[in-house]
């Protein structure tokens, strides 16, 4: 039996939140990252007189966002060492521009609310809370806990941040 059969033999089995927070987490990842190089192209198609910086910061912003969403389900899936605060982060970040873009979008453009942009945000926004729900729960962090502890009785030690 090799060191990954017994690995996966004596640790529980991922908690059904994880893999559905998981899922919602890189769906989000791929809506942001796809709103990002949306911005990009299209606000790079219509700016002039110096809006191409500005245009270029937005996508770069947003699409580190997307990066956080990323990083968060490959930490959330880390076999021995899962973590939750960087979804958790990423998901905080994108509740609150969601909730601007509401905002935004009840306000409209002059000619009254945007009521499609409006149903977009809404609809991420609650796949966002979705997600943090899940990984809050606590079968998540019980899991998370049981797992760490079962890598270091193995002897393994989380990396340590370079600095």
């Amino acid at each position: 039996m090799t060191h990954h059969d017994q690995w996966a033999r004596s640790v529980s089995p991922r908690p059904g939140a994880v893999v559905a927070a998981a899922v919602l987490g890189g769906i989000v990842a791929v809506v942001v990252l796809g709103v990002a190089v949306y911005t990009l192209v299209v606000g790079l198609a219509g700016a002039s007189g110096g809006g191409e910086i500005a245009v270029v910061l937005l996508a770069g912003i947003v699409g580190l966002v997307g990066v956080m969403h990323v990083l968060g389900v490959v930490r959330l899936l880390h076999q021995r060492f899962p973590h939750t605060g960087t979804m958790a982060l990423a998901g905080g970040v994108t509740v609150a521009v969601t909730g601007f873009g509401v905002f935004r979008s009840i306000r409209g453009r002059g000619d009254g609310p945007d009521l499609t942009t409006m149903l977009v945000w809404v609809g991420l926004a609650a796949v966002v809370i979705a997600m943090l729900v899940l990984v809050t729960r606590p079968s998540v962090t019980r899991w998370v806990q049981a797992t760490h502890a079962h890598s270091r009785r193995l002897g393994h030690q989380p990396e340590q941040r370079r600095r």
